[in-house]
């Protein structure tokens, strides 16, 4: 059957397409902020031949969602997850998801008084690099590098004696999955994984060493259609690997298949004045013909309206805006609800006596910031100290707003823990990837991106500028490159 071409693109979309619908290369597309990737992949799927096999592995479920109205009802699209939760089942496995189950076997092997969120992060990277538990030199690179703090070098010790036991038991015990196994699982145990002719990848800047291992083992002898930005790579943090899309083109470089190489550099949703601000430190990134000049102002007084976005690299910040905006009766939030949790294991860890007075709770508090943030500035441990540091700018406002460490936890709940949706949002920047609105403003810029960090600072301040559709408004000055 003759495939339909629906519409004529821009030159750099038609390249895109027609290195899709004539030729068998890997195809890698460098897509800049707003360039009109999602509507590029789905104009690229629509040309592939009748009968070719395709898939879309989308990063989150609202862009799955979203693929999947839009995509030719022939080509699925699931997240990694869903996707691996379901070779599970297509296994044959009876399963259901317990988000508890690795807290669970750390307790039955550990004893019930063991801490266990350091041990729960570090497992869930070595799940997402597929490190081996019995590689202790790998995994001391993995708490090194994310700085994973145990209580005592004695609860280290049983942690490292104890990860190859617990991945044997999230192995064994298939019949509860956590999100972690969704992917780690259909690997470790070699269940057998759809074959695809194509496979397309979105976000690939943000994969780690699983996620890329499931899409290997889906095409080989496939193509990959890989869609990536390595200027939005901004993910270290939770185990995304810098420079995914370099591990991955290598890896597919060993295989038998050319890769072609295209640029996605037209933004459909920045105005020129912002596009030009964004060429400070991404310069492959263009305004479209038509777009209008909109705004970016520096030193912008802080009066965010309805429907308007407050980013920071910062939390506190935002902590610290929302109580502004919440006195002057304004209707705001603070996108996430994860930081709660957070935030009271840090006020926990100093006392969990919820009758302490603030001041005595305070000097305890910045005794141990002291100590743990110089440890962390001598390893040279940047992005570390400097989340560290803003979970202290965060705890001091609640202390600020209380009177016992009780009050502290109680106003923590109470800004993070409101409903998604308000009139103003406030969010990271991290969080709002993906998100635009026509007004934009940026708190804390003279921070943004910090001086001491590397090239991820500076793909922070690129996602923050590229949020903005009409104006930007600095709430401070300039951001400088790093």
């Amino acid at each position: 059957m003759e495939v339909i071409k629906m519409i004529t693109g821009t030159e750099e979309q038609e390249n895109i397409w027609n290195a899709i619908e004539n030729s068998n290369n890997h195809v890698f597309v460098n897509a800049g902020a707003g360039c009109g990737k999602t509507f590029t992949i789905v104009e690229g799927a629509n040309r592939l031949p009748f009968g070719t096999k395709a898939a879309f592995l989308a990063f989150n479920k609202s862009i799955a969602t979203e693929l999947a109205e839009r995509l030719p009802s022939d080509v699925e699209a699931k997240t990694f997850h869903s996707f691996g939760y379901a070779a599970i089942k297509e296994a044959g496995i009876r399963t259901r998801y317990n988000k508890f189950k690795l807290n669970n076997i750390i307790k039955e092997l550990l004893g019930k008084d063991f801490y266990v969120t350091p041990l729960k992060k570090l497992i869930s990277l070595v799940k997402g690099s597929l490190t081996k538990g019995t590689d202790k030199h790998a995994i001391m690179d993995l708490i090194e590098e994310y700085n994973i703090s145990f209580q005592s070098d004695r609860e280290l010790a049983i942690a490292l004696e104890a990860i190859p036991a617990i991945l044997t038991m999230c192995r064994t015990q298939t019949h509860i999955v956590d999100f972690d196994d969704m992917i780690w699982l259909p690997l470790e145990n070699n269940y057998p994984l759809p074959y695809y002719d194509v496979m397309f990848v979105d976000e690939a800047q943000d994969f780690n060493e699983a996620q890329r291992e499931l899409i290997r083992k889906c095409v080989k002898g496939g193509r990959c259609i890989i869609v990536g930005d390595k200027n939005q790579a901004i993910y270290g943090f939770r185990g995304a690997d810098s420079n995914s899309i370099g591990m991955f083109y290598e890896s597919l470089e060993l295989g038998e298949r050319e890769i072609s190489e295209f640029p996605l550099s037209i933004s459909w949703r920045c105005p020129t004045s912002v596009v030009k601000e964004a060429n400070r430190f991404v310069k492959d990134f263009h305004a479209r013909k038509d777009a209008i000049n909109g705004t970016v102002i520096e030193n912008a007084p802080f009066n965010p309206q309805t429907n308007d976005m407050v980013l920071c690299r910062y939390n506190a910040p935002l902590v610290s805006a929302f109580y502004d905006l919440i006195s002057q009766g304004k209707n705001a939030y603070i996108l996430g609800r994860d930081m709660t949790a957070g935030l009271i294991i840090s006020v926990d860890k100093i006392t969990k006596n919820d009758n302490m007075g603030t001041e005595e709770f305070w000097s305890m508090f910045m005794d141990n910031f002291d100590y743990e943030y110089n440890k962390l500035i001598k390893a040279d441990k940047i992005s570390q100290a400097l989340a560290l540091e803003d979970k202290k700018d965060c705890i001091a406002i609640f202390v600020n707003k209380a009177t016992t460490v009780g009050g502290i936890k109680y106003e923590i709940k109470r800004v993070f823990d409101n409903a998604d949706n308000g009139e103003i949002m406030l969010s990271t920047v991290h969080k709002a990837k993906g998100l635009e609105a026509d007004n934009v403003y940026i708190l804390a810029t003279e921070r943004m991106p910090h001086p001491l960090g590397g090239q991820e600072e500076n793909n922070i301040a690129y996602v923050a500028i590229t949020r903005a559709k009409k104006n930007l408004f600095y709430v401070g000055p300039r951001p400088e490159l790093n």
